[in-house]
């Protein structure tokens, strides 16, 4: 999610942030929309333009982000960078939210409409790096991982990103290639680098600033919002629980396949092997059975490579139990949120992660997707 007083919030007190969010007996909710630069600079607000829409983030898609806008003005549609935002009040205090930094389309134009109302949709900023190379890619032996997803963003152009420097001691031990087809896109090769050292792939943030980081399990990480029951500060609406486990693996066995000149890989060296003996529903106990995925990856090391194959092995394990529900509008939301979420068909204050958000802009209901963790 986003920090609570992050900007333009910073002067805010968490507690003046969550009585809008969750405790204020009524709020006004309003919207904006600014025209922005690559570096995430203000051209104009254009506010007095925007007529309706909402943002959506799914956290599993290849972009994360879309939203959809009603503009009654016409842009550079070819270029334009946009950053809807929301805002709330209860008469005493007033928030921001921003949510996101996307690339417009050509718009549908209601002509019979004065002035004319164009439906845009909006592509997450990091679409600035869907585009196949063109070209065959290849990185020398000893290159620092990071360093080279860092020249990557600045030869796309992007000005504004965070790259975590925690693995910035990682190298690759072989000369690796990407070959020139229409696979081949500047953000799977991010997403190939990122992923050898054991982050997350690549994202945008509420500002539109790109981000790397370290891949944490969600178990591991603080949660940043509590959904409860209680009649005076529940937030929730409607509530659908899918349990759906069938295919669900219970045993792991990640390779690491990028070593090209050392040894043959083997357990502890090149291997890793984790199984689910009685963890949960697709458990071996549970189950009766075993059933295996086999993964080969790039990775820089066997740590890296057990960090990595704990991203599938955790993913694999929150299939079972899908909660879908709807609550009043929550703008901190944003990347694999880490919630707590007190619901009877699910056991109290249980650890959720959100998968994916939708958010319409007048203020009615948002609609979210959380895996059981």
């Amino acid at each position: 999610m986003q920090p609570i007083t992050a900007a333009p919030r910073e002067l805010m007190t968490e507690a003046a942030v969550t009585r809008l969010l969750r405790d204020a007996p009524a709020i006004q909710v309003g919207r904006g929309l600014e025209l922005i630069d690559r570096n995430l600079q203000v051209v104009e607000d254009i506010s007095d333009a925007l007529s309706g829409g909402s943002v959506s983030r799914n956290s599993y898609a290849t972009l994360h982000s879309t939203a959809t806008l009603a503009v009654t003005r016409q842009l550079a549609w070819s270029s334009a960078l946009v950053r809807p935002y929301m805002t709330l009040s209860d008469g005493v205090g007033e928030a921001r939210f921003n949510l996101g930094a996307f690339y417009t389309s050509a718009p549908i134009v209601d002509l019979a409409e004065q002035p004319a109302t164009y439906d845009v949709t909006g592509y997450d900023i990091l679409h600035g790096l869907y585009s196949p190379t063109g070209e065959a890619y290849a990185v020398d032996a000893g290159a620092s991982y990071l360093a080279e997803v860092e020249a990557i963003l600045q030869q796309q152009g992007y000005t504004r990103y965070l790259i975590d420097q925690t693995r910035a001691d990682a190298v690759l031990p072989s000369a690796k290639v990407w070959p020139l087809d229409d696979q081949t896109r500047w953000l799977s090769i991010v997403n190939d680098l990122l992923g050898a050292v054991g982050y997350q792939g690549i994202w945008s943030d509420w500002d539109g600033r790109l981000r790397c980081q370290p891949y944490v399990l969600p178990r591991e990480r603080a949660p940043e919002w509590l959904y409860d029951a209680d009649q005076r500060t529940s937030m929730l609406g409607t509530r659908q629980v899918e349990r759906d486990y069938f295919d669900a693996p219970n045993r792991w066995v990640a390779v690491r396949q990028n070593d090209i000149d050392g040894p043959p890989p083997t357990e502890g060296a090149g291997v890793y092997t984790v199984t689910n003996t009685d963890q949960g529903d697709t458990s071996v106990q549970s189950r009766g059975r075993v059933l295996t995925k086999v993964m080969y990856v790039d990775a820089a090391d066997q740590a890296a490579l057990e960090r990595l194959a704990l991203v599938t092995i955790d993913a694999d394990m929150r299939i079972p139990t899908t909660l879908r529900v709807s609550t009043s509008p929550a703008p901190l939301h944003w990347h694999f949120d880490r919630l707590v979420v007190d619901e009877p068909a699910i056991g109290p204050y249980a650890d959720v992660l959100g998968t994916s958000w939708t958010l319409p802009l007048d203020g009615s209901d948002m609609t979210h997707e959380w895996s059981v963790l």
